[in-house]
């Protein structure tokens, strides 16, 4: 479909059919980036107080949490760590104006209290999502079309940094199965119409990767989009057959889902000669920030308070490394105010060469997750072995390794309620993912403990 059609056409007529004001927060974007720092952390504050009067006035859980606080939330300003010569906001004067004096969300507090902690009435409903699992603690939630628009928006808003408008052809290498369910077929024929295309990350054999790169060639994306782990694949099987991924109208290569490493950064560069730019968000917490030309992870400060906290829940300052915990300004059907996301960052310091004086920050680390080998010689991401998982609801917390005979060893916490029959529905699963003859062990545990280093690992891939 012609580009000129799908943007000023096609994808109008989509979010107006699902009542998300999309168009109207890109245009906003548009101009607030440009904003100084003192303007930005003005419209936060009013979006904020905005955000705790509605989560007040609709979720008891909320409404408990701000009163127990003692906050005034006609009065509660900004936090953050840079109240510095760059802004003349200043921070709290006493419990009532003191944000942090709410306690932070953690994924147990929201499976505790997800009916209270929603606004059923809230315009255009709520729909049901949930997280991928790369953490190995998958959640379920809901979301408002305000909050899918003001993500969307900072969506677009990050591709045309680099050169690429609404309509124009994309290519993702995500984490879609193979055999698609019939809702899935629906939205493969709208992305068809609106300059989609996705390709699976979640069975990548020789054989698929050559077809891959067969479409590729064929619809010569402008922006290709997907994990890390997943392009390098993809480039490595393309080079050993003396094929590129690289097209006549490629601009740009986006990436998300995963850490980046330098090498894996550097690979894809070579490999397609443009520039690659990484994404930091999730599921639930939404678009954090993304690299700009220049290579700095700006936050979408518009619709997002990023707080870096340390283990007892204080602010840090200057290079010090702090939990990222957010607080989505646009997420009033169900408000993530203060959720802790277990990865970990630094401040960005100094104002950044592209103009923008939107925070920033480094990635220092996030949710990594292993590659896995299937009988056939391929590779399968490790979300297709999660989402297994994931989607059994007695399941709270589990860690796959797959041992170099390729078999999987799975510890799983579980309630009650995971009986035989479910047992062996998740191993016949997860079977289906690596190929015939494999065995999978699935043990019930009691917990799971971190690796030495402190942190959580749920796939780990031995097979090399």
């Amino acid at each position: 479909m012609h580009p000129l059609v799908v943007k000023h056409l096609l994808l109008p007529a989509h979010e107006r059919l699902l009542g998300r004001p999309t168009a109207a927060y890109l245009r906003l974007l548009e101009e607030s980036q440009w904003w100084p720092l003192d303007r930005l952390l003005a419209l936060q504050q009013s979006k904020l107080r905005r955000l705790l009067r509605h989560a007040w006035a609709k979720c008891p859980f909320y409404r408990s949490r701000i009163e127990e606080a003692g906050v005034d939330v006609d009065r509660v300003v900004v936090p953050g760590p840079r109240r510095d010569s760059r802004s003349s906001l200043e921070g709290g004067h006493g419990s009532s104006q003191c944000f942090s004096a709410l306690p932070m969300l953690s994924k147990a507090d929201i499976r505790a209290n997800a009916a209270d902690m929603v606004d059923p009435t809230v315009r255009g409903g709520l729909h049901p999502y949930t997280t991928g699992g790369s953490s190995g603690d998958p959640l379920i939630f809901k979301i408002d079309r305000s909050r899918q628009a003001a993500d969307q928006a900072a969506r677009a808003r990050s591709r045309r940094w680099f050169g690429i408008d609404l309509g124009q052809r994309e290519l993702y290498l995500w984490g879609a199965p193979v055999e698609l369910a019939a809702q899935d077929r629906l939205k493969g024929i709208r992305d068809r119409l609106t300059n989609h295309r996705l390709l699976s990350a979640f069975k990548m054999t020789p054989q698929r990767m050559s077809a891959y790169l067969d479409e590729i060639e064929r619809f010569d994306p402008v922006h290709i989009f997907g994990y890390p782990s997943s392009l390098v694949r993809l480039i490595r099987h393309a080079q050993h057959g003396g094929r590129s991924l690289r097209t006549a109208s490629l601009k740009a290569v986006f990436t998300t889902g995963e850490l980046l490493p330098a090498g894996d950064r550097d690979l894809i560069a070579q490999a397609v000669e443009v520039p690659v730019a990484d994404g930091y968000g999730s599921r639930e917490a939404g678009f954090i920030a993304h690299q700009c030309p220049q290579g700095r992870y700006h936050i979408t400060m518009e619709s997002m308070i990023v707080e870096l906290l340390d283990g007892e829940g204080r602010a840090v300052h200057g290079d010090e490394a702090g939990e990222v915990t957010i607080t989505h300004l646009d997420a009033l059907g169900m408000p993530f105010i203060r959720y802790r996301t277990g990865d970990i960052a630094r401040w960005g310091e100094g104002d950044c060469p592209c103009g923008r004086d939107l925070l920033s920050l480094e990635i220092i680390q996030g949710r990594k997750t292993d590659m896995l080998r299937t009988t056939d010689g391929g590779f399968a991401h490790a979300l297709s072995v999660i989402y297994c998982l994931r989607d059994e609801p007695a399941i709270r917390e589990f860690k796959v390794v797959q041992r170099r005979n390729l078999h999987l060893d799975v510890s799983v916490v579980a309630d009650d309620t995971f009986g035989q029959a479910r047992k062996e529905r998740v191993c016949r699963m997860l079977g289906r993912r690596i190929g015939q003859g494999v065995a999978v062990r699935l043990s019930l545990v009691d917990q799971i403990p971190p690796d030495p280093s402190g942190k959580h690992r749920y796939v780990v891939c031995e097979a090399r």
